[in-house]
């Protein structure tokens, strides 16, 4: 206020020192706009607006310069006051109409988030015969970007050639980016490549538009077009490509990205920082990217979600939750995504505990729980065992609320637990009540159908899929030869796959090999095999799979050629890992393991174990044991597998009435799956195994699997 009086006071200085000289009246009038410009601009309290305008309003002034009108029909809106804007609006239009004051309008709307309002202005706009310019449209095209509004998008597009401004360089970099945050990123690089002129804004925005339409690829060759005819790129841009290079996941590509930043300086803008983060998190290198986050001199929610994201995303959401603490005492309060990325994280480890805990802390917090937040809930339910809750918030669901994320999340949660014919019986519910399924439906429709053995049920799914809705994708073809190979279909699952219209990706090839491996089928595992070692040759799982696949036809040379082979690529086999929750902690067991406190007591109890499940039909399935040694110290070492040890925790430490709920990070061997069945006669527990694809439920000497797994 001060300020306002002061100015007036300068004023009504000036006002003396003109009449008392040989200025003419104009010379003052454009004096006294001047301080009423500067005064609008540094103007930041709704109060004080209001008193410039009541003060332009008494002097004529604001009736007699439209640009002193247009600022504070831009402030009013700014300041959440667009109603005020369009007061103002409609009478100085009326006073002396001019393109001027409705650009201001559209603006004002544009920039409030009144994107519908926007465009019925500029509807009116054209019916009052007021001419629009390279000023109108840039703010149009951001409201039409901003809604996904592509059919007014495509008619202003008319109207800006129609009118000549097709070749303002704003104007096009408008349309480009409009097109691309409508999902036509075709239509925007016609636009873009027929742009005479292009700045970094204009190439930023094409950019960005492949960037978003996850065209990653196509996002880095036009920046390096860019680098090529010298333009130097902004911190804008380089949020772009670190994302695009995110999206590829490449490594090398992220620390060329990282080092450019580092040398721009662009590091200092926290958008910039942020984006590192994420793109290292993507590209699988947390340490890279925690180093980033850790050197942030300043830090919002953004960045601490795209750090708990990248420990997620990578296997490591012990991490990311002791991370969330941290987050907690920084004073940065979470937001609805951050809540879904715990929440995923929660799902990651099985561990039903956390997420009811993490639950209630969403709702003691008043987060929001949007659509994508309660899906993520029920995903975490059914994959930490509480398929009853799933179903419970499913059914809460109002139906007009009803998405397909939420129709795929019940239905895989029922494939995982061996509910085919539910899983079936929703997908139809789901046809029925006019949601049409997406590709992500139809992956967990046939994963559901090969953990039941519903091989003509998958047929048929399949097949609709190709006739009716999607084009079947590799991850499709990979169920497919999945459900085959493991009903014994070994043949037609090759037979599917070369009949395949793309090249077979791991996915594909990795279910075939994962299928000769439970059927013995050396002949189509070496086929499987040599494929994926030409596909990822470091990946260890393959060479140990097809190592398994000779070890149990006893071919003990092959076996030895494929462990020196590892040994000299450096490459391990994944330890199994098994975890079980006792009160509020989470006590994790490997095979044979020497670190865990417990292990003497727990090595007793699996010692007593074994003997009480002879005693009760138990045999030993010593071809779990893939190594080459006497069936006695086959037999021990069947003792110490990470589950049975999970397991024995569980009898000893949780109460009887409760059920002893593991996780593990591999397949459940056949040995295994025999000996908990007959734990659980033996001891009346039901036990919840959740292994690397699916739940066993074992109870009174039967798994929920049928032993078909």
């Amino acid at each position: 206020m001060r300020r306002l009086e002061s100015l007036h006071n300068r004023i009504a200085v000036s006002h003396k020192s003109l009449f008392s000289s040989t200025c003419t009246f104009n010379s003052f009038l454009d004096s006294t706009e001047i301080y009423y410009d500067q005064l609008l601009k540094s103007c930041n309290v709704l109060a004080a607006l209001k008193q410039i305008h009541s003060s332009l309003t008494s002097s004529g002034l604001i009736t007699q310069n439209p640009h002193l009108g247009a600022q504070l029909i831009v402030k009013y809106a700014k300041y959440g006051e667009p109603n005020t804007s369009r007061s103002l609006f409609n009478n100085l239009q009326l006073e002396q109409p001019n393109s001027f004051l409705w650009n201001a309008m559209i603006r004002a709307y544009a920039n409030s988030g009144y994107f519908v309002e926007t465009l019925e202005l500029y509807s009116l706009m054209r019916r009052s015969g007021i001419s629009s310019n390279n000023y109108t449209f840039p703010f149009l095209l951001k409201a039409c970007a901003s809604k996904s509004l592509i059919l007014e998008g495509k008619v202003l597009h008319g109207d800006i050639i129609r009118t000549g401004f097709r070749s303002d360089l704003y104007v096009e970099a408008a349309l480009v980016d409009m097109y691309a945050k409508c999902g036509q990123t075709d239509d925007g690089c016609k636009v873009f490549d027929e742009m005479l002129m292009r700045d970094l804004v204009s190439w930023t925005a094409m950019i960005t538009a492949y960037e978003q339409a996850e065209k990653p690829k196509e996002a880095l060759l036009l920046f390096k077009k860019m680098q090529q005819e010298g333009l130097l790129s902004d911190s804008v841009t380089i949020v772009s490509v670190a994302s695009a290079v995110g999206q590829l996941g490449d490594a090398r590509r992220a620390q060329a990205v990282h080092g450019y930043a580092i040398c721009n300086a662009f590091l200092e803008d926290l958008c910039v920082a942020n984006s590192i983060v994420a793109m290292y998190g993507k590209c699988g290198n947390v340490e890279k990217a925690r180093m980033v986050f850790d050197q942030m001199q300043e830090r919002d929610g953004i960045s601490w979600n795209s750090i708990l994201s990248g420990y997620t995303q990578n296997g490591l959401a012990s991490e990311a939750l002791l991370l969330f603490d941290e987050m907690q005492h920084s004073g940065c309060k979470p937001n609805p995504v951050t809540a879904l990325i715990l929440v995923s994280a929660c799902a990651y480890l099985g561990s039903h505990h956390l997420g009811r805990k993490l639950h209630n802390f969403i709702i003691n917090k008043n987060i929001k729980i949007d659509a994508a937040l309660r899906n993520t809930l029920m995903d975490m339910y059914a994959k930490c065992g509480d398929l009853d809750t799933a179903e419970c918030m499913f059914n809460d669901i109002h139906p007009s609320e009803l998405d397909v994320s939420s129709w795929n999340v019940l239905i895989s949660g029922y494939g995982i637990h061996g509910h085919g014919r539910k899983a079936l019986e929703l997908f139809t519910r789901m046809q029925e009540e006019g949601v049409e399924p997406d590709h992500i439906t139809f992956t967990s429709i046939l994963s559901a159908c090969s953990h039941a053995g519903l091989i003509d049920e998958g047929r048929k799914c399949f097949a609709d899929m190709t006739k009716l809705y999607v084009k079947p994708e590799l991850k499709h073809y990979a169920c497919m030869v999945d459900m085959l190979g493991r009903a014994g279909l070994l043949y037609e699952a090759f037979d599917l796959i070369k009949q395949m219209p793309s090249p077979p990706n791991d996915d594909v090839w990795g279910a075939l090999l994962l299928a000769c491996r439970i059927h013995g089928n050396t002949e189509l595992g070496e086929i499987a095999a040599y494929n994926l070692f030409q596909l990822d040759p470091e990946h260890s799982g393959y060479y140990v799979l097809l190592s398994n696949i000779y070890a149990t036809s006893n071919n003990w040379q092959e076996v030895g050629k494929l462990r020196q082979v590892m040994k000299y690529k450096g490459l391990k086999k994944p330890a199994a890992f098994s975890v079980i929750e006792f009160g509020k902690e989470i006590f994790g067991f490997y095979t044979a393991d020497q670190v865990n406190p417990y292990r003497k007591e727990v090595y007793q109890k699996v010692e007593s174990l074994a003997i009480e499940m002879k005693m009760a039909g138990y045999v030993p399935d010593l071809s779990c044991v893939l190594h080459d040694m006497e069936e006695e110290d086959k037999e021990h070492m069947l003792n110490y597998h990470s589950e049975k040890l999970a397991v024995a925790f569980g009898i000893m430490k949780t109460d009887s009435k409760l059920a002893i709920q593991v996780t593990k990070n591999l397949r459940v061997c056949n040995d295994c799956h025999s000996a908990l069945k007959i734990i659980s006669y033996i001891y009346g527990r039901k036990i919840i195994v959740r292994d690397v694809n699916r739940f066993h439920h074992f109870e009174g000497g039967t798994c929920s699997c049928k032993d078909y797994w």
